[in-house]
């Protein structure tokens, strides 16, 4: 995974509803490392932080952050990198429900027909979650495929005690 892909991937752990909901100070602290790294380091792409924040499992908000952090350089800064693997290991730690990665999210939908979703790829995640939804039609997932990522986020570590 490129540098700049796991910097992105990891400010959108950190800002997903879930890690929000979750009162652990590790994925607090780490997220406002990354962030606050980024911010004052990479001043020029805190509007797609934010973008990002405000909708955090949209793909196309982390390919865009990631791009922008490529251009201004982010992809050999070894420290933002350390920071951002640090995030992603306390949300893996913390809470580990929450995806890396996700292809369709449908949630608190009422629907006057039929919901389709079709082929959904994503590498390193889940490929659809549906929570709260309601059709008065039918509901149809088909050709989702979720695969593990090629090579890990952050490389093994030990954990200290």
């Amino acid at each position: 995974m490129e540098p700049v892909t796991v910097i992105a991937t990891a400010i959108a752990l950190g800002a997903s509803d879930g890690a929000r909901e979750t009162t652990k100070k590790a994925i607090g602290d780490a997220y406002a490392a990354v962030k606050g790294w980024i911010t004052s380091k990479y001043g020029s792409v805190s509007g797609e932080v934010v973008g990002l924040e405000q909708d955090p499992e949209e793909e196309l908000r982390r390919a865009l952050l990631a791009k922008k952090l490529d251009q201004a350089g982010a992809g050999s800064d070894v420290e933002l990198l350390n920071l951002a693997q640090v995030l992603i290991a306390a949300v893996e730690d913390e809470a580990p429900e929450l995806p890396a990665t996700v292809g369709v999210a449908i949630r608190r939908a009422s629907v006057g027909g039929d919901i389709e979703v079709v082929n959904v790829s994503v590498d390193g995640g889940s490929g659809v979650i549906a929570e709260d939804i309601a059709a008065d039609g039918s509901v149809r997932i088909g050709g989702v495929s979720a695969r593990a990522p090629q090579e890990p986020p952050h490389p093994p570590r030990a954990r200290e005690q």
